[in-house]
């Protein structure tokens, strides 16, 4: 077996270095994966600007091939599916610890968790102590051509004939399943907006935004509105048949008033903020309607801005209801790769915009920072 291999490193501020690192002994209930496929997500961007407390492994969308099993392992996937050495797989990114309070009262899930450990994120970005002086950095994301999957992760079985490069879509599109599936309430409820006669608006034609989108029609919601700035999200939004609004073209006015004018002035049943600005939060709240459900998902990473709300006129006197989603459970994980096993008749593959090689990691990022949606590392002569 390989006793080394290369990973990109986040050493400092803006800077990523390739090193060659050790493989670590499998753990006896852990597996090795060589890595095939890593979405480049806007976190990492975001984090690589910034200064590590140690040197890490980035890379949270990680799918690769596995090479190797613990002595110990059950060799079945999160839902018992067997495995053998050759097959693919996705993981969910959070290793939660199971025994903390959180773990305990609310399951697995992402955020819930005091104490847990995330494949590529540093643990002081989740207000967890920092890694300094631990040596314990390797190979922990799918920035590394390899990696030793952790005891107790949760992960599922690539079938063959989905691509590589889809299933490094599980992570951003369960975060799409979550943000949905928390509107879900019972038939005829006063707050059920997950309906074929609802109007929902996604604020941010990101990955996460254009992602929620394809969900809400999957689940039966046909009227959708996608409002971005980027011309190729606008119509990638257009192609999966929503109304695709240019954030440049109009003020947040003319699009509250859109909004009205749609719904015969009474608002949109659901808006769904995947936009990463904190102002679209104000603006989702002034085009829902009475009754009418707010998420919101992209303000994940505080930039320190704060916006004026009035609880009263925006909130209470409306009756909104308002959801923020960061815990993420493994079942929207295992929805989300139900869903992508649906690539042949839903178009995933048109939200990868950019793919490189993983000695290209450079490109990627700057691909990101384009006109881009979704930009992929994939190894040589992966399906």
């Amino acid at each position: 077996m390989t006793e080394s291999t290369t990973a990109h490193v986040w050493v400092g501020a803006g800077r990523v270095e390739q090193w060659s690192i050790p493989i670590p002994e499998i753990p006896p209930t852990g597996l090795l994966i060589e890595v095939t496929a890593n979405g480049i997500c806007g976190t990492d961007a975001h984090l690589i600007g910034s200064q590590p407390s140690a040197p890490l492994v980035l890379g949270h969308e990680i799918v690769g091939r596995i090479v190797d099993f613990g002595s110990k392992h059950p060799r079945t996937d999160a839902d018992d599916d067997p495995l053998e050495i050759g097959d693919t797989i996705a993981l969910f990114p959070w290793l939660p610890c199971l025994v903390c309070w959180g773990c305990r009262r609310f399951g697995p899930s992402a955020t819930t968790c005091s104490d847990p450990f995330v494949y590529g994120i540093p643990p002081e970005a989740l207000g967890l102590p920092p890694l300094a002086g631990s040596d314990d950095t390797s190979l922990s994301g799918g920035f590394g051509r390899h990696l030793v999957v952790r005891p107790g992760t949760y992960f599922w079985r690539v079938p063959e004939s989905m691509p590589h490069e889809i299933a490094a879509l599980l992570d951003p599109l369960a975060v799409a399943v979550r943000s949905v599936d928390v509107m879900k309430t019972a038939a005829g409820t006063w707050d059920e907006v997950i309906r074929p006669d609802s109007t929902a608006v996604v604020l941010g034609a990101g990955a996460v935004g254009l992602l929620a989108a394809m969900v809400l029609r999957a689940a039966g919601v046909t009227d959708i509105i996608v409002s971005g700035s980027r011309p190729r999200r606008l119509a990638l939004a257009a192609a999966a048949g929503a109304q695709a609004i240019d954030i440049h073209a109009t003020d947040a006015a003319e699009r509250r008033r859109l909004v009205l004018d749609r719904t015969n002035g009474r608002g949109a049943d659901l808006v769904i903020d995947a936009s990463s600005q904190p102002a679209a939060l104000g603006e989702a709240l002034g085009m829902v309607r009475r009754l009418g459900t707010v998420v919101e998902v992209g303000n994940i990473v505080s930039t320190g801005v704060t916006i004026p709300l009035d609880p009263a006129v925006d909130v209470c006197q409306k009756n909104v209801r308002l959801l923020g989603v960061a815990a993420n459970p493994p079942q929207s994980y295992s929805e989300a790769m139900a869903l992508l096993r649906r690539h042949d008749e839903l178009p995933f593959a048109d939200l990868i915009t950019g793919r490189h090689d993983f000695a290209h990691l450079d490109d990627a990022l700057a691909d990101l920072a384009g006109d881009s949606v979704k930009v992929m590392l994939v190894a040589e002569g992966t399906p």
